[in-house]
């Protein structure tokens, strides 16, 4: 597997880690992984995509990034201002941004904010967060303080050895290769086994989700060419393709394909088709 480079930077008191690939005076990608995944998630996709300047960090509490503030949330548009602040710092005027998961619904956020410094949006089996309906606001904002006051009682999982976490990501349908390359950066070893380093936190429920008019608003503010990869048996695909589709389709300058494997496919058997899509969008 070919060897990145480290990358380390702060932003407004956080301190992001990250993994960089390619050309560095390629052009560059800002790539953002999925939920509880880290920047290896990109491990196998990068290098095929050597002549660019490929950017993946580790989210805020995730992989080896600081957690937020005992004070904070995690929404998904709580990593933008220092997203911001770190493209500036990396001083790139124009960048493309790459997204999988809910790394993707943080780039849908993130190239509305950048607006013309965003020549391009690659969304790998991601989009925007289901919406809720205005109705379902109340009984979404009380179960999330349900989970704050759950925290008091949080016992953190331990695995006997990097073998059983990579057990249990099998479990949650990873592949064994993709969950061994994720592994690095999501566990670290402690007296008795191995720990999550993600913040639990994570796993709660957002006090506030956007509604369906609020979707439409930021899909409408991306002004940047947009190629929206959607593995055929993907997460979004339990919730309806079709639904899928018409919805990221929303964004002015749109194009939508399939591609063929699960939710992790970048990092597995579509990979190669995948990298292809990618630099022929690129260079268009």
């Amino acid at each position: 597997m070919t060897v990145p480079r480290d990358i380390s930077i702060s932003a407004d008191g956080l301190n992001y880690a990250g993994l960089e690939w390619g050309n560095p005076m390629g052009y560059p990608i800002l790539a953002l992984h999925g939920w509880l995944d880290n920047a290896l998630s990109f491990a196998v996709l990068a290098p095929l995509l050597s002549d660019y300047r490929v950017i993946a960090l580790d989210l805020s509490g995730q992989g080896l990034s600081d957690h937020r503030s005992a004070d904070a949330t995690y929404h998904i548009w709580d990593d933008i201002p220092q997203l911001l602040s770190i493209i500036s710092q990396l001083d790139l005027s124009e960048l493309a941004v790459m997204g999988h998961s809910r790394g993707a619904a943080i780039s849908v956020l993130l190239a509305a904010a950048l607006g013309a410094r965003c020549s391009h949006l690659v969304l790998l089996d991601g989009m925007l967060p289901h919406p809720t309906e205005e109705e379902s606001a109340a009984s979404q904002f009380m179960q999330a303080q349900k989970d704050h006051e759950a925290l008091a009682s949080y016992e953190p999982r331990v695995f006997p050895s990097a073998a059983d976490f990579v057990a249990a990501r099998i479990k949650l349908g990873f592949s064994e290769e993709s969950a061994q390359i994720l592994a690095p950066r999501a566990i670290r070893s402690e007296r008795n086994g191995y720990v999550l380093n993600h913040d639990p936190r994570l796993n709660h429920a957002s006090a506030v989700k956007l509604t369906p008019g609020m979707c439409s608003a930021f899909y409408a503010a991306v002004t940047a060419p947009t190629l929206a990869l959607i593995a055929e048996k993907g997460l979004r695909v339990r919730a309806g393709l079709e639904e899928a589709l018409v919805t990221v389709g929303e964004i002015s300058r749109c194009t939508v394909r399939q591609v063929p494997g699960s939710h992790h496919t970048h990092m597995e058997e579509g990979v190669a088709l995948i990298a292809d899509q990618i630099g022929e969008f690129l260079a268009a």
